[in-house]
């Protein structure tokens, strides 16, 4: 474990930088802006080994055995079009599910941490070609506000699709990893952790082919908790140990 964090750190430049041979270094250099997230605040998160044997990214607690990475969220917003699944406070939460408190830079690096490898981003925005990249599985708690108990979804149960009227269908999601344009990691200038509608910059897109535009998937209100709800959201490697259920309170 002493060695993983720092092979780790490497491993995520050189894979993050794969096409151009740029490292990530001068991320600081041009985020400085005055946005909550990555402008007043350019602190790098706490990283160290915790005494369960789990790795913190904070606020991401990275579990090795299980692979899977925990982090709080809430529930963004209820408005029509949702193009995003997280968002990150940089990105676009006016059209995200969910907002995560995590900046996709360390997102990147902590799903490096599961094993998992980062495929090919699409090749455009709204691209009709599905996102290639190592599976993986989203899932939410949240506190039911009719039972009052802990309550355990997929984050696709969230969403409702327009085109076959039902929640959209359970599948997993690519990681893809993010690019590096002109010596800019792309997945900070974005903001998006993962995407419904397919998109080149973020770190985790849709890996169905209907990602094509932002009028596919709506909040599925008969389940979604109301916005500003707080969440805790899992997102584990697909095929590894089942997560175990949220307790009820």
């Amino acid at each position: 474990m002493k060695r993983i964090l720092p092979a780790l750190l490497i491993a995520a430049s050189l894979a993050c930088a794969a096409d151009t041979n740029q490292p990530p270094t001068s991320l600081e250099s041009y985020l400085k802006t005055d946005d909550f997230d990555l402008g007043k605040d350019r602190t790098p998160p706490k990283i160290m080994k915790l005494p369960s044997g789990q790795v913190l990214i904070a606020p991401m607690v990275i579990d090795p055995e299980k692979r899977e990475i925990t982090m709080p969220g809430e529930i963004a917003t209820w408005e029509r079009n949702i193009e995003v699944l997280i968002a990150s406070p940089r990105g676009r939460a006016y059209e995200s599910l969910l907002v995560a408190p995590v900046r996709p830079f360390y997102f990147q690096l902590a799903l490096l941490t599961l094993g998992l490898n980062p495929g090919k981003p699409v090749d455009a925005v709204g691209s009709d070609k599905p996102a290639v990249g190592d599976p993986m599985e989203v899932y939410v708690d949240y506190l039911d506000p009719k039972t009052k108990k802990n309550k355990r979804v997929r984050a696709e149960e969230l969403l409702f699709d327009e085109q076959i009227k039902k929640p959209m269908r359970p599948h997993t999601w690519a990681f893809t990893g993010s690019r590096i344009v002109e010596g800019r990691y792309m997945g900070d200038v974005l903001g998006d952790l993962i995407v419904t509608m397919h998109h080149p910059d973020t770190v985790v897109d849709n890996a169905m082919a209907n990602g094509t535009n932002d009028y596919i998937y709506n909040v599925n209100e008969k389940v979604c908790p109301k916005p500003g709800a707080k969440v805790t959201i899992t997102i584990r490697a697909a095929g590894s140990a089942k997560p175990a259920k949220s307790k009820s309170k």
